[in-house]
């Protein structure tokens, strides 16, 4: 056997061990032209290692996978944690005004439903969020909802229709630190 090969399989075997819960396919593309050696190693490895009992996280996100619901849902509810919950400690440990209160929760429902782009939210963000339902919370937002099932239909016009241009956004929400947080680059 390769030494490549054997250093990849104690690699991939020790992470199992521990816990870490290491993904196959990035020990096959870091063995290169070796892989189907490898793959052979980690599936009889798999084959003879006994599954081991879910944790509460894994249950939690399987149950929201199992009824549709998004995952981020899932994580907190089997915590036991309230929306508003989070939202306070967002308030609160982000230091944001509490008279924007709505706007915060508005954002991480979006957030928790799937409709915001999770490597734009704020590290800080995640870090609060991470300490009400857990520490993995980021890696569990990518659910998206369901897509609308349309049948085909057909409007006929004698001229087209006129386009509506975008509204402006009003002089009372103007850009700032809630959509930097939820919007942003992730920081």
């Amino acid at each position: 056997m390769p030494e490549q090969i054997a250093l990849l399989f104690a690699e991939y075997a020790d992470a199992y061990a521990r816990g870490d819960g290491p993904r196959a396919e990035d020990y096959l593309a870091r063995a290169g032209g070796e892989a189907d050696e490898l793959a052979g190693l980690l599936e009889r490895f798999v084959q003879a290692t006994p599954a081991r009992e879910p944790d509460a996280e894994t249950l939690a996100l399987t149950e929201a996978w199992l009824t549709g619901e998004p995952p981020l849902v899932g994580l907190r509810a089997s915590r036991g944690v309230r929306v508003d919950e989070v939202v306070d400690a967002l308030v609160e440990k982000l230091d944001l005004d509490p008279a924007k209160r709505a706007k915060v929760k508005r954002y991480y429902q979006r957030l928790e439903q799937g409709f915001l782009e999770p490597g734009r939210v704020s590290r800080r963000v995640w870090a609060v969020v991470g300490d009400l339902v857990g520490s993995e919370a980021s890696q569990h937002t990518g659910w998206q909802p369901p897509k609308a099932v349309f049948s085909d239909a057909y409007f006929r016009a004698d001229e087209p229709l006129p386009t509506a241009a975008a509204p402006a956004q009003a002089a009372s929400e103007e850009e700032d630190e809630i959509d930097v947080l939820f919007l942003g680059e992730g920081d």
